[in-house]
């Protein structure tokens, strides 16, 4: 190649490998405008807010959850103690003795109602009832001639039981006062007084010991919660003696297991401690 053309070349040649421009750097503007700014501070004012709220609702749903939960167990609880502690108290009312003794407590309650002619308490209507119907299909017809006696009733008849004593049997006051007492006990010594006692009579003017009605109720009260309150041959343990009228409401548990032990109810009651 001649001299000529290659410094053409060459020439050629460096104008083509000159260094390119330097490209001017870009730049970014982060700067936020007003706009931006009024944005981030509602955010940043808010967020705190539902936060807050988001902690109320889960704490509020949380509390629901728990009272759902515990909140039942703790009414079932109470709801069944209520329930034990009442069964307790009717048990303690069924098997409640009174005597010259034991006097009727000064706190006892009852809810007296009527059923025929003389009062009861409310809890031994419906067995009386269920025993008086059970013994009419048996062709018996049972007839209350006593129920609860009122503390100025009783003492009338308790005084005139002892001037009754001390005219026919010739018993001087003190000795009367003490037989009546078997017969008919003074004031809140009576079982009449707790509404649970029902006296029946026959229907015709016979011994009550020895009539229809006796024998029924002898046989078929235990099954309606009923027992012979005096029976014969049980003075000695009752301090009573006997009496075929007087029948006493124990609940059919209790009639039954009395009357297959031969226990009157002093008795049940000293067994029932035994076994404590």
């Amino acid at each position: 190649m001649k001299r000529d053309e290659i410094i053409t070349v060459k020439s050629t040649l460096g104008k083509k490998s000159k260094k390119p421009q330097k490209t001017k750097k870009q730049t970014y503007d982060f700067s936020m405008n007003d706009k931006d700014l009024s944005g981030l501070k509602s955010a940043m004012v808010i967020l705190p807010i539902v936060i807050i709220a988001i902690i109320v609702v889960v704490l509020i749903v949380g509390i629901n959850e728990y009272n759902s939960m515990f909140g039942n167990v703790d009414k079932e609880s109470s709801v069944q103690s209520g329930q034990n502690e009442k069964t307790e108290e009717d048990e303690s009312k069924l098997l409640l003795l009174v005597s010259p003794e034991n006097p009727l407590p000064s706190d006892y309650k009852m809810n007296l109602v009527s059923y025929g002619e003389y009062e009861f308490d409310k809890s031994i209507i419906p067995a009386l009832k269920e025993m008086t119907e059970a013994a009419s299909k048996d062709g018996i017809s049972l007839k209350i001639v006593g129920g609860y006696v009122s503390p100025e009733v009783q003492h009338e008849l308790y005084i005139d039981e002892v001037s009754k004593l001390m005219a026919d049997e010739g018993y001087v006051e003190a000795r009367a006062m003490d037989e009546a007492e078997k017969i008919i006990p003074m004031e809140n010594r009576s079982e009449y007084q707790s509404g649970l006692a029902v006296k029946f009579g026959s229907s015709n003017d016979t011994d009550f010991a020895q009539s229809d009605e006796y024998r029924w109720l002898y046989n078929n009260s235990i099954k309606y919660g009923f027992i012979l309150r005096y029976p014969q041959d049980k003075e000695s343990e009752t301090g009573f003696k006997f009496d075929s009228t007087q029948f006493r409401y124990v609940g059919k548990e209790n009639a039954t297991r009395m009357r297959s032990l031969n226990l009157t109810l002093d008795e049940y009651l000293i067994y029932l401690d035994s076994r404590a």
